[in-house]
């Protein structure tokens, strides 16, 4: 029964796509050598990318229900329509990402802009990276200093953590599809790596900035704790291993050492914290 859990099956698709970019994508001679493989390969380009951002969300509000009932909803409904419109910015007047548009491998798009699982993604994704910085932030001091500072010193300190890490995921998403692979087009040159603007990293910044202060506001942080301690960090890397094993597979090293060093330091922060004993996080929360 474990092995056709929702987390292998995501960790089964995530191979699947690894192997399918890493061989017939990048030597297309294999097609000629094997018939049966084009149309296969066809289908499975869009379907495999589709059926990966919604089992991540089956994951997610599987996870959040059984913490917060229905209220799950609460916290979605601000994280989709933050970053679909960030997104519909960006497809449409390059704010603030850059200019880049959308191809049809992700399915029907709302404004005939954005698909409609890129919003669902960012909330899988900032749902998972606000708890992780929860547990690394550790629980809040019982004597908190007094005065405003000392107030918004703990949950500032957990929306810049989930920011480095939505931004950690990002360096090897943006060269994986939309570089490597088409997913997204970007239609001005970039000044960063591999052809992506520098300041798609800010967009990604302000966008899960906003995000995880809608958390803040409704009171997220007071339910994290509830939460499977182990959950975000599966999940994270789960979804970290197919834009990493992407980049790997075609040679795009940039983006995985700035990905590694960032949650490097991110453990060493952790470990310093004392949340994080023999590679586990603890149980940390805000309460």
């Amino acid at each position: 029964m474990l092995f056709f859990s929702p987390m292998w099956a995501l960790l089964f698709i995530n191979a699947i796509s690894i192997f399918g970019y890493a061989t017939f994508t990048l030597h297309p001679e294999l097609f000629a050598r094997y018939p049966w493989s084009p149309p296969i390969y066809a289908i499975s380009y869009p379907l495999f990318a589709r059926l990966q951002i919604l089992l991540c969300f089956w994951l997610c509000i599987r996870a959040a229900h059984k913490v917060l009932g229905w209220r799950w909803l609460v916290y979605f409904l601000p994280a989709f329509l933050i970053s679909f419109f960030m997104e519909f910015g960006g497809t449409s007047y390059g704010i603030p990402f850059g200019k880049y548009s959308y191809t049809s491998l992700l399915g029907w798009k709302l404004g005939d802009k954005v698909p409609v699982l890129i919003p669902v993604s960012w909330f899988c994704m900032a749902l998972c990276c606000y708890l992780l910085a929860n547990q690394i932030l550790g629980p809040k001091p019982l004597r908190a200093s007094r005065g405003s500072i000392g107030r918004l010193a703990h949950p500032l300190g957990r929306i810049i953590i989930a920011s480095l890490l939505l931004v950690a995921w990002d360096f090897t998403l943006e060269p994986a599809m939309s570089q490597l692979t088409p997913y997204w087009i970007w239609e001005e040159s970039g000044v960063f790596f591999l052809g992506v603007a520098v300041r798609n990293l800010f967009g990604w910044l302000l966008t899960g900035f906003l995000i995880f202060l809608s958390f803040e506001i409704l009171g997220l942080s007071n339910y994290g704790h509830r939460f499977e301690r182990s959950w975000p960090a599966k999940f994270y890397l789960l979804s970290l291993s197919l834009p990493v094993g992407l980049s790997i597979a075609g040679s795009a090293w940039s983006p995985v050492v700035l990905t590694t060093v960032t949650l490097l330091l991110l453990c060493l922060f952790s470990f310093t914290r004392g949340t994080l004993q023999l590679g586990l996080l603890t149980r940390g929360t805000s309460t």
